[in-house]
């Protein structure tokens, strides 16, 4: 595969797209470096990618929509976003860039909200419909950068100083009512209830910039690199590079056999036999040997999945 450089989309001839989500796959514990460059060279179009569910989308507009009317209706926000100091709600363009000409990227994000606080300053705030596992949540650090990313946009696009930011978890409690279903029930079907989790993180641009330079390595890089231990993605990838240049190697064969008369086609197939035949007799060899070094030592033990 060539270089990502070649392949990423491009914001213009020099410029490569890149959201403050992906920088924040760099900072995760299980981050591949190999696999990570597969996506930069894909420009994150991955071939299986699934939509978000739809009822994911339904309730990340609603959590929206839901403060936003609580700040009309009431002229402040729901009391649980009150530690956060948010006054008023603050417009801001729905898709932010900024250009960063020494490394060729393009920075793009859209926050989910932000607010104005009583010094005048901003809060940036990110929506999370799931359940919240703490600081100690896997997903966090790429999380935090997510947030870092829409700061920084804020403040290139002059929106104003931001001077804190928070993930907003909205956790179904679905959990809770296990032992009594029935409570949930309601005239027209089943109400379900969320509990919200306020998580505030500390802002960190410089560690943004340095996100953005390791991202620019990635797309210079010609060939991918050395991947994480145990990775299954790898092995996925390994799998699929396989199966592709057997393919290549098959249509190749066939190409070459279109010309060829009966005498030369029965003298390739009798030897492609031959040496199926060859190969499955090493193969056999080698489980004999194998069996054989290892009876005594194994030959008590028998697999769970047999044990019947």
């Amino acid at each position: 595969m060539s270089s990502p450089k070649a392949v990423t989309q491009e914001t213009n001839s020099n410029s490569i797209r890149v959201s403050p989500r992906h920088l924040g796959q760099m900072r995760r514990s299980d981050f591949c470096p190999r696999c990570f460059w597969y996506s930069v060279a894909l420009g994150f179009r991955h071939p299986f990618d699934m939509p978000m569910a739809g009822i994911m989308y339904n309730l990340d507009i609603f959590e929206k929509a839901l403060v936003e009317a609580h700040f009309v209706a009431k002229g402040t926000g729901p009391k649980w976003l009150s530690s956060l100091g948010c006054s008023k709600p603050v417009s801001f363009p729905r898709k932010m860039t900024q250009e960063f000409p020494s490394l060729g990227l393009t920075l793009v994000g859209m926050p989910d909200a932000v607010f104005a606080k009583k010094d005048g300053s901003l809060c940036v705030v990110d929506y999370k419909t799931a359940r919240y596992k703490g600081p100690d949540d896997p997903f966090m650090p790429g999380y935090e950068v997510q947030l870092w990313g829409y700061a920084q946009l804020l403040q290139h696009h002059e929106i104003g100083s931001v001077s804190s930011a928070a993930l907003v978890y909205f956790e179904n409690s679905l959990a809770a009512y296990s032992d009594k279903p029935l409570d949930l029930l309601s005239s027209g079907g089943m109400t379900v209830p969320f509990t919200v989790k306020i998580h505030q993180i500390v802002i960190d641009l410089k560690e943004l910039n340095s996100l953005l330079k390791d991202f620019r390595r990635f797309v210079d890089m010609e060939a991918p690199p050395v991947g994480m231990d145990n990775c299954k993605t790898c092995g996925r990838l390994d799998f699929l590079f396989e199966t592709e240049i057997r393919r290549r190697n098959n249509v190749k064969a066939m190409k070459n056999l279109v010309n060829k008369d009966s005498v030369q086609l029965n003298y390739i197939m009798n030897y492609s036999r031959s040496q199926q035949r060859e190969d499955r007799t090493r193969e056999s060899r080698g489980w004999e040997d194998y069996f054989t070094d290892s009876s005594n030592l194994d030959y008590d033990c028998v697999p769970g999945a047999l044990d019947i």
